[in-house]
């Protein structure tokens, strides 16, 4: 090895837990790990303080794509450090060690709005409401000096160890007289908290963040993004043009939530309204919202872009904002005729529902009136020939002197197939609800979707996860967010877990077969660890589990 190697190697030994950054910020264990960073918890020896330090992914001596990251991540500091609200996470320093940036940054003891809905399931709508006042007036803070969040959602929500929220990940905010950066020139934010005029490549203001709140705040309620689909751009889809799931368990908060998820900005409430009516939900009270605009109709899909469209763009990974927009306004005309097309559309599906009832009910009455003339007649409805035929040309009466036929052949048995979604921010996920025992055939195939282990900078994959360049990259967190070493990140795994102990996991890949030994349960998980490693990521995938029982 030579003497460059030595200094590497010591170099990438040194890294981790221990280090002293620019003399003064000493490391402890890691929090986190995003796109743009690592986050450390980190001691501030001056002023004897706990801190966390973010180790940006960029070199400062870089080329120009590292340079452009460069000046995002000042421009992130320097946003955040200009808005001095107890519910903005606080930036204390920002410098350079060993060729990298740092942002050291308030301390937030306590899991992500994510994290806490995984571990706990949904929040009782009255906290939620309470959280989401506190989120407005940090977004109002942060639209005061001319910025934008551009990804609020659940993993970028930290909670106090009092409650309380913090707006943080200010790494794609973007100041009104600054460049706009997507990474590759693909959607910068997490695709089922995006507003509806990012999809369609319209005007982006304030108002998109509060849509990305309201979406933020249904899944805190519900455990479930009000637009997540099977497949990303399922999910696109939804967001651009189908009215969002809002479920009765929102209770206080589905008037103000309804508001702030219309389609078209200039609708949505401002902040001012859309406060008080949260205040309002934060006391139990669904209160008329009053100052809030009228509700907007339905967003037609346009008959030149199809699904199908969608999923080419997704795969050839072409930007929205370089295609002609589906629409990107709404006014009053255009409003009137989609909603007279939907009314025509509804009244010739009752009309056709109703011709199909009466059809249904007409040969009912043939098959009901048929029975009882045969019955009168003294004729059974069904005869018996199926029964005659079965015991053979011996045994067709009484008075017969045959012997009886052969003993039937049993049915085989019937597989049982459920349709499930594996979520890529989770961990093991139970795949079927059906019983499974020993002897049992199960198999996992997959159907449809994507995901990525770091949104928005990895590429989405499928179940095979990345390809082994794309793995490579990730090489820095494999040690620490793997959970199959020998799978590339991304991979769809699985494990069956027999009498509560659980298998070795290993690659389902698009499909996998096995015998089960003995009664127990299947789960499966994207391969991306735990905890702080599972933070930034994104989709679904969709599987059918078939389960054929032992003869």
């Amino acid at each position: 090895m030579s003497g460059s190697d030595d200094q590497q190697g010591a170099a990438y030994a040194a890294r981790g837990a221990g280090r002293l950054i620019a003399g003064r910020y000493r490391l402890g264990e890691q929090l986190g790990r995003g796109g743009m960073g690592t986050v450390w918890r980190a001691h501030d020896q001056l002023l004897a303080r706990d801190v966390a330090a973010k180790e940006l992914h960029v070199f400062t001596q870089g080329d120009e794509d590292q340079r452009v990251w460069l000046r995002r991540a000042v421009r992130e500091a320097r946003v955040v450090a200009r808005v001095p609200h107890p519910h903005v996470v606080g930036v204390h320093d920002l410098v350079e060690y060993e060729d990298r940036l740092w942002i050291v940054m308030e301390l937030i003891d306590g899991p992500s709005l994510a994290q806490l809905i995984a571990q706990a399931g949904p929040l009782a709508p009255t906290r939620v409401a309470a959280l989401g006042v506190q989120l407005l007036g940090a977004l109002d803070a942060v639209h005061a000096v001319g910025a934008l969040h551009r990804d609020v959602k659940p993993a970028n929500v930290l909670l106090r160890r009092d409650g309380s929220a913090v707006l943080t990940d200010f790494g794609i905010a973007v100041l009104d007289d600054g460049e706009m950066l997507t990474n590759s020139g693909e959607f910068a934010g997490s695709v089922e908290y995006m507003a509806p005029e990012r999809v369609n490549g319209g005007v982006v203001g304030p108002a998109s963040d509060l849509w990305s709140l309201a979406a933020t705040l249904v899944t805190a309620a519900t455990g479930s993004s009000p637009f997540r689909r099977s497949a990303y751009a399922a999910t696109l889809h939804a967001v651009a043009y189908e009215q969002p799931n809002l479920p009765a368990q929102l209770g206080p908060l589905l008037p103000v939530v309804e508001a702030l998820l219309r389609k078209a900005p200039e609708e949505r409430p401002s902040i001012p309204d859309a406060t008080t009516a949260l205040r309002h939900a934060a006391e139990g009270v669904a209160a008329d919202p009053g100052a809030l605009p009228s509700a907007t109709v339905r967003v037609a899909v346009p008959a030149a872009l199809s699904l199908a469209d969608e999923e080419t763009r997704t795969r050839r990974h072409v930007p929205w904002a370089d295609q002609a927009p589906p629409t990107s306004r709404y006014d009053a005309a255009t409003a009137s005729e989609l909603l007279r097309q939907d009314t025509l559309r509804q009244d010739t599906r009752r009309r056709d529902r109703r011709l199909v009832g009466w059809v249904a009910s007409a040969v009912a009455l043939l098959v009901v009136g048929t029975g009882v003339g045969l019955f009168v007649a003294g004729a059974p409805p069904f005869d018996r020939a199926a029964e005659s035929d079965a015991a053979g040309p011996g045994d067709q009466g009484s008075g017969g002197s045959g012997t009886a036929g052969p003993a039937a052949t049993p049915l085989p048995p019937t597989p049982v197939a459920n349709d499930s979604v594996v979520h890529a921010a989770q961990g093991w996920q139970r795949a079927t609800e059906t019983l499974i025992q020993a002897g049992d055939t199960v198999t996992v195939r997959f159907t449809s979707g994507q995901w990525t282990v770091d949104d928005p900078e990895m590429p989405l994959t499928g179940p095979d996860g990345y390809d082994a360049e794309t793995d490579k990259s990730l090489d820095f967190a494999a040690a620490d967010c793997k959970v199959n070493e020998s799978a590339p990140f991304g991979a769809l795994l699985g494990r069956f877990t027999e009498g509560g102990q659980g298998e070795e996991s290993r690659i389902v890949g698009k499909e996998w077969t096995f015998e089960a030994t003995a009664r127990g349960t299947l789960e499966l998980r994207i391969n991306d660890g735990d905890e702080s490693c599972m933070t930034d990521n994104s989709g679904d995938l969709s599987v059918t589990v078939t389960v054929t029982k032992k003869v």
